[in-house]
């Protein structure tokens, strides 16, 4: 299996509604979701008479995500960020990083009494509040928030075919995603350093997403080639929305290995006892999550689990992770809210059925019973390789293990 890098640019206004079509005011997703991907490439298999069943069950299109380029360089990638970021309610998001509360939050609700609550508040008493409906990226070793895509309504009326005049009472204004993006300097809006300009212009830039293809070996040259022939993603293309421009830069197999994840899981294992440390030093119960590993699975998209095989669950319980894993672990705690997903199936012009979803931020912790070996962390590269959950093809169900956003180093203590 190869990856395919995917940069996409916005050529006119794009919608990806999460409703039905009809809805008046309903504002597009500001990302591009893998379905839409998934679906166009579908329906150019099928114009050119070469689709493939079995290439399109083991195809995975992942979301393309705001992106941003700088000096000709686009991003090295972009994630929604996790729900355990947070900042101060009413923030400038110009001069606060967020910070991530992952491991204070956990530690703190293993203390004793455990009605205690962790709830960092400003100057002011006013709690902080999440700040995972964002997206961030790396670009040249910093992490900083990605590029928040622009909405504008469009304003459309029907035409009489009869008449050529418009249609009485078929004035409609969909909520698109604008394909040009106002964005303000400084260039990088760090998480990590502070900026050293002060400067803050505003200038126009296409609007571009980046997002990456899982395809066999074998079907590399055929889906390169379907890709250069996609000229419209999303809804309401035939109203002038959708043109975009997709670019493959060049291909590349997954650098993640064992070695990586390893890397990280140790790494976040060493900050919870350090902030257990802490709070049994302040007086609290000691906990001391010795002798074990603690990794998080982060979903990076929104996912579909199902119990049994039929049955919507809230929960990557440690019973699927050892079915899927061979690890035993206990699950600490999860981060998850759920949201209703549908779609649209193109090739077949039909509405796709609707399912209960796990939104993208959300993230399960689990402390191993046991040290992770290699053997173990090579099973979680594959597992976040594979993803987790249904319809994976079309973007749903995409993982990380241990999130760089909770490894690398973060900003001040709230």
């Amino acid at each position: 299996m190869q990856i395919i890098p995917l940069q996409i640019e916005a050529l006119a206004p794009l919608a990806f509604p999460e409703r039905k079509p009809g809805t008046q005011f309903n504002s597009s997703l500001p990302y591009i979701p893998g379905a839409a991907i998934y679906g166009a490439l579908g329906a150019w298999f099928n114009a050119q008479g070469i689709y493939d069943e079995a290439l399109f069950r083991v195809l995975r299109c992942h979301n393309a995500y705001p992106a941003r380029v700088v000096d000709d360089m686009w991003d090295s990638w972009v994630r929604p960020l996790p729900t355990t970021a947070i900042q101060p309610k009413g923030s400038d998001e110009e001069n606060v990083k967020p910070h991530d509360s992952l491991y204070e939050r956990i530690c703190w609700e293993h203390q004793e009494p455990t009605a205690l609550i962790y709830a960092p508040t400003d100057d002011d008493g006013r709690p902080w509040e999440a700040a995972s409906a964002k997206f961030y990226a790396l670009h040249e070793s910093v992490l900083y928030h990605a590029s928040q895509v622009q909405q504008r309504v469009l304003t459309r009326v029907a035409i009489n075919r009869q008449r050529g005049t418009a249609e009485e009472g078929r004035l409609y204004s969909p909520l698109a995603i604008s394909e040009v993006t106002l964005q303000k300097l400084p260039r990088q809006k760090l998480l990590v350093q502070e900026s050293t300009s002060k400067e803050s212009t505003y200038h126009k830039e296409p609007t571009r997403f980046l997002g990456s293809l899982i395809v066999p070996d074998a079907a590399t040259e055929t889906i390169t080639a379907a890709l250069a022939g996609i000229t419209h993603l999303g809804a309401r293309q035939t109203s002038g929305l959708g043109a975009v421009a997709i670019v493959t830069p060049d291909l590349s197999t997954d650098s993640e290995d064992a070695a990586a994840i390893q890397g990280r899981s140790t790494l976040m294992t060493q900050r919870f006892q350090a902030q257990a440390a802490l709070y049994a030093a302040l007086g609290g119960t000691s906990w001391e999550p010795t002798a074990t590993t603690i990794f998080t699975i982060n979903l990076l998209s929104d996912t579909i689990l199902l119990d049994h095989g039929w049955l919507p669950t809230q929960a990557f319980s440690p019973q699927l992770l050892k079915e899927a894993t061979g690890i035993e672990a206990t699950l600490l705690r999860s981060f998850t809210t759920t949201k209703t997903v549908g779609g649209w199936q193109v090739l077949w012009q039909r509405p796709k059925p609707t399912a209960v979803a796990l939104a993208m931020g959300g993230m399960f912790v689990f402390q191993a019973k046991q040290p992770l070996d290699e053997k173990d962390c090579q099973r979680l590269t594959t597992l976040q390789h594979d993803g987790i959950g249904e319809r994976r093809a079309e973007g749903f169900g995409q993982i990380r293990i241990c999130d760089e956003f909770h490894v690398l180093e973060r900003g001040t203590n709230p």
